[in-house]
């Protein structure tokens, strides 16, 4: 359960997730599209589109978080890491929450669920460029140990991997279903 007592599911997402990704998207300010693109941004093109629901890989992967309380599963925020180069140990990642759902927990458990998949897939630090207005993505990466590296409007950190564990101080992790399956094994 996130902080609001709502339920979710966290689980890849792939081709089929297009119209999920338009409906989630409508559904942000236009202060969270532009700390997403770093820029405006009113719509999703069908490029985006094509990219960002393309089946996952090791050099690309996304998860989605679904609202399952509701009559249809409401689409409330998408994480992706992609590598910084193929086969690189670095994976730039993006975190979108729409907004009604922000300051819940949900992005401490994306970024924890994305990290377990990187590292599962040799990852071993994650970078994101973040514009210095962002406080909420910026709290989210302090909390996990990342540090800023570049000063500027748009500024990059670095959050290496493994995320540390959690001490007995924090609140334990949101419950919710999380449907990841393990990486391929070599050769198979």
């Amino acid at each position: 359960m996130l902080r609001n007592g709502e339920r979710v599911l966290i689980r890849e997402v792939g081709p089929a997730d297009r119209p999920l990704l338009r409906e989630g998207f409508a559904k942000l300010s236009d202060q969270s599209r532009f700390f997403r693109f770093l820029a405006p941004h009113r719509k999703l093109s069908e490029a985006e589109l094509d990219r960002f629901c393309k089946e996952n890989t090791d050099e690309h992967f996304a998860i989605g978080a679904l609202s399952t309380g509701v009559e249809a599963d409401m689409p409330i925020a998408t994480a992706r890491f992609v590598r910084v180069t193929e086969g690189a140990e670095e994976a730039e990642i993006a975190l979108t929450i729409i907004d009604s759902h922000q300051r819940l927990g949900l992005g401490s458990l994306l970024m924890r669920t994305l990290a377990e998949v990187a590292v599962s897939r040799g990852i071993t630090a994650f970078t994101a460029l973040l514009h210095h207005d962002n406080e909420g993505m910026q709290g989210l990466l302090k909390r996990f140990g990342g540090q800023r590296v570049s000063e500027g409007l748009e500024a990059e950190w670095i959050l290496p991997l493994p995320l540390p564990e959690k001490n007995k101080k924090t609140r334990s992790r949101p419950a919710c279903d999380i449907l990841i399956p393990p990486p391929p094994k070599p050769g198979l």
